[in-house]
């Protein structure tokens, strides 16, 4: 029986024999375990076509539901990182928010109900946003493609595979330096042209490996890195649609509560080290020393002019025109209104997010079984700084006119408003506060499993497990923030806008998303900090305006404590006469968690930390069956059952409250899991050598739903009882149906051209709940990608076009948000001058696709949302193998 190590180091080597540093598919364990007895033969394979064929054998004999990309392929597709080629496997959609794939969702499930294991284990994430959420899902940011081996995409489980996941799991596997031939070593070199910033920036990559002459010992490891400037310019509708009344009809009318004219800048700067250190004294014995380590600076300044629409349409409106309850246009007289406009500035020095592995495997094989034990801990640590300063229209001020629109897209149009780009005192500035967010995730974890060779009719291999992990999340914040605005005689504003100006302007955005302003003045930060810096520090009965300096900051500080045990045992089966094979097998898995965060007492005056504690255990049995129908023929059926954990920012028991808008969100430290029954019936043809055609039905019922409640709420807080009238807090509901159908298609043709295809089709059923029918978030019903290629000894070219139809992202309290459909078109091209050395050019987002949210009104229309533009980006590289 072929074993996984032997066949790892079989596959590599076949490649590393050809001067190519990629590495074959990794063959699962399932597909190893069907007592087949023949060594791999070292059969010469290059180019995308052998890629592809690779990926194909390792579908075809896999036990379970699997696809794959290897390193061959991700580094020939036009994708910048893993999750970009994870896109063009069936049933894998991902968002492209910043013009870079982050998060991976799998047939019709958000990417927070999905697993990425490294190796098997799981990597610690975070985030370097302020308002991102901590979740499960792996920011895929923070893996540079160039450390990766190869990529496997369970679509269902097995018993010996970390439970976790009701969409899919992928697993990301490192290269091992025995695997590889001594000497082994490659350069690359490579610069990146962003269109929006107009600049060029560098990054490269190192790998090197080495092993003793008796290939005992071996070391091996990559470094890279990556510069980006980003730029978004976006046409933002802040906190959705909201219920006003117009202020010279009188009639109850909705509108956006806030307009935005956004830019975006961010100084990526993605540092990686990949390590492996491996030693195999003999046959019988090896184990390998893993680390991994990669860090991303995300420096970062957001500006936004934000018309707040709902505030001018209630205070300040007039000839107010509608269709239906919606406001298609009004004249906003600032005469009549208070705060009707603002501008926000961010600058976010410093935000940034790392992660790193450490683990240690060994296999000892004894004969009549085989041991393995993996011993490890991943940390990371997530930061997002804020100095945020916040500019208002001064109250009663005709000079502030503008008009509101919405004709299919809100906008506003400030005609005659040359104080936007050249401001006096029209604008006031008195929001000001500084905040550091540090985020962290670290996961301690030890397991062992014994393999055993039966034969006991046709089950032919038993394998047996335990895993434990502990692992802690959390949030810590501080503020600086000044009291006594306005106060004990003092203005009610820290200056004007000229105040903190120096004559510089923003200027041509919007050119694709057909917003305004598309112009304002920036301010001067040095004028900022220094009239901010030079504040006194409050003490007990100051009275003049004062700065409160790095406050802790209860309300967004939480810890969260995972225990896992889990045990397992699987067996596999393979029966010769019918050509039947797969796994049978069952994980039992215990959870406790401790959520602790703090509350605002009025008894006591203070914040006090409370923890909360919950407990529960899942049993769950899978099956993954093959039948080799014929030789070119494979038909398969799985059932299981899965469990997705809910997120850390779910589990928290803390509060965010918005009075202004009597808005907030909230934790439920007692939500269950969501558990899913799922059955998969597949049918798979490889009519002819590296081709293809495979489709499959899949279903899963999806139990313990966790969806967002919204509900008035009285919240005790250090300014009293509040009273918050839109309240989101998680809540257990009851089973949604998601059903689908993946099919696939590919095919290589004798003259050199190529096609890879496929096509996942999802409906998801709504769920009825006290607040209404609510559906999975991240479900588009229909997806399809389509690559072409041609290849010869001289040169090659790909082009890869990605569909994801809309999907829903939330509800609110009168309608539900989508992001609209999405679209990319990408492209490759490399020139081989010789063995050695390979030159490329890149493509992504040739038509400058932007991303679009829609929003549908309860019982209304559905209207135009944000609109962000992130541009097109182009890669001139070259590569060297030593």
């Amino acid at each position: 029986m072929l074993k996984l190590p032997k066949a790892i180091q079989s596959a590599n080597r076949s490649l590393i024999r050809l001067g190519s540093l990629s590495a074959l598919a990794i063959v699962s364990t399932g597909a190893l375990a069907q007592g087949n007895s023949e060594s791999l033969e070292e059969v010469v394979v290059t180019g995308i076509r052998a890629s592809l064929e690779q990926n194909i054998d390792m579908k075809r004999n896999a036990n379970s539901v699997v696809d794959a990309i290897t390193a061959e392929d991700i580094g020939k597709f036009p994708d910048k990182n893993v999750a970009e080629a994870l896109q063009r496997v069936p049933g894998v959609s991902i968002d492209r928010d910043f013009g870079e794939g982050e998060n991976v969702s799998i047939r019709g499930t958000d990417s927070s109900l999905n697993m990425t294991l490294l190796n098997g284990q799981t990597v610690a994430t975070s985030q370097w946003k302020v308002l991102s959420a901590l979740s499960r899902g792996f920011n895929y940011a923070m893996l540079p493609s160039d450390l990766i081996a190869s990529a496997e995409v369970y679509k269902t489980p097995q018993a010996d595979i970390d439970e976790g996941s009701v969409g899919g799991t992928v697993i990301l596997r490192t290269r091992k330096p025995l695997d590889l031939d001594s000497g082994t070593a490659s350069v690359s070199l490579e610069s990146q042209y962003s269109e929006l910033p107009d600049v060029w920036d560098p990054s490269g990559s190192a790998f090197a490996s080495w092993k003793n002459e008796a290939g005992t010992f071996g070391v091996l490891g990559s470094v890279v890195f990556q510069d980006r400037s980003v730029e978004r310019h976006g046409a933002e509708v802040l906190s959705n649609y909201v219920p006003t009344t117009a202020k010279d009809t009188g009639e109850e009318v909705y509108v956006p509560w806030g307009l935005g004219s956004a830019l975006f800048q961010q100084q990526r700067e993605r540092r990686g080290v990949d390590l492996n250190l491996q030693y195999a004294p003999n046959e019988q014995f090896d184990a390998t020393l893993h680390y991994l380590a990669s860090e991303l600076g995300a420096s970062n300044m957001n500006q936004n002019f934000l018309p707040l629409s709902r505030n001018a349409v209630r205070d300040g409106g007039s000839n107010t025109q509608t269709n239906g309850n919606v406001v298609t246009s009004s004249d906003i007289d600032g005469a009549l209104a208070g705060g009707h406009v603002a501008y926000d500035v961010i600058y976010r020095d410093g935000s940034s997010m790392d992660t790193d592995v450490l683990d240690l495997e060994a296999n000892y094989d004894l004969g009549f079984a085989r041991l393995h034990g993996q011993i490890g801990r991943t940390t990371s640590e997530g930061n997002a700084n804020d100095w945020f300063y916040e500019w208002f229209n001064q109250a009663n001020d005709d000079r502030v006119n503008w008009t509101y629109t919405n004709n299919g897209r809100p906008s506003a149009s400030f005609d005659n408003s040359d104080w936007i780009t050249n401001p006096t005192d029209e604008l006031v500035l008195n929001g000001y506060f500084e905040s550091q967010i540090t985020m962290t995730d670290e996961e301690a974890y030890a397991q062992i499993d014994a393999e055993f060779d039966v034969e006991v009719g046709p089950i032919n291999l038993i394998q047996v497990g335990y895993k434990t992990r502990d692992r802690d999340t959390g949030q810590d914040r501080v503020r600086t923030y000044a009291s006594n605005l306005g106060a004990n005689g003092n203005d009610a504003y820290f200056g004007t806008a000229a105040d903190f100006w120096s004559g510089a302007v923003v200027s041509g955005l919007h050119g694709e998303t057909g917003f305004g302003p598309s112009a304002y003045f920036d301010p001067d930060r040095n004028k900022l900090n220094a009239y901010f810096d030079a504040l006194p520090d409050c003490a007990a009965g100051s009275t003049e305006i004062c700065s409160n300096r790095d406050t802790t900051w209860y309300p967004s500080i939480f810890d969260i404590n995972e225990k896992v045990d889990a045990l397992y045992v699987k067996a596999d089966f393979a029966d010769d006469t019918t050509g039947l094979r797969g796994n049978l097998g069952v994980r039992y898995v215990t959870t406790d968690t401790t959520s602790g965060a703090w509350s605002f007492s009025s008894a006591q005056g203070e914040y006090a930390y409370d923890e909360v504690k919950a407990k529960y255990s899942d049993v769950l049995p899978s099956l993954n069956l093959a039948w080799d129908a014929s030789n070119d023929v494979v038909l398969r059926f799985a059932a299981a059952k899965v469990i997705a954990r809910p997120s850390p920012s779910q589990l928290t028991s803390s509060v965010s409250l918005t009075p202004e808008s009597s808005s907030g969100s909230g934790g439920n430290p007692e939500l269950e899991p969501y558990r899913a029954t799922q059955y998969d019936l597949g049918a798979e043809w490889y009519f002819a050598e590296g081709a293809m055609a495979a489709v499959t039905l899949f279903t899963k019922q999806i139990d313990d739903y966790v969806f967002d409640e919204i509900r008035s709420e009285q919240v005790i807080s250090p300014d009293g009882v509040l009273q918050i009238d839109s309240m989101r807090r998680p809540q257990n509901g009851p089973s949604v149906d998601l059903n689908g159908v993946e099919t696939q298609l590919q095919y290589s043709f004798d003259n050199g051209f190529g096609l890879v295809g496929n096509y996942t089709y999802t409906d998801v059923s709504d769920a009825e709940t006290q607040s209404g029918p609510v559906t999975l978030p991240g479900n588009s019903e229909n997806m399809f990608n389509v690559s072409g290629f041609y290849e010869n000894e001289l040169f090659s070219a790909r082009l890869a076009y990605n569909y994801r139809s809309e999907f829903f992202r939330a509800k609110t309290a009168v309608g539900s948000l989508y992001r609209d459909e999405q679209t990319s078109l990408d492209a490759q091209f490399s020139y081989y001058v010789n063995d050695k050395l390979s030159l490329r050019a890149e493509a992504l987002n040739l038509t400058n696709e932007t991303v679009n949210d829609i929003f549908s009104l309860d019982g209304g229309p559905t209207l135009q949302a944000s609109e962000w533009e992130n541009g097109r980006r182009f890669f001139l590289g070259a590569n060297y193998k030593f």
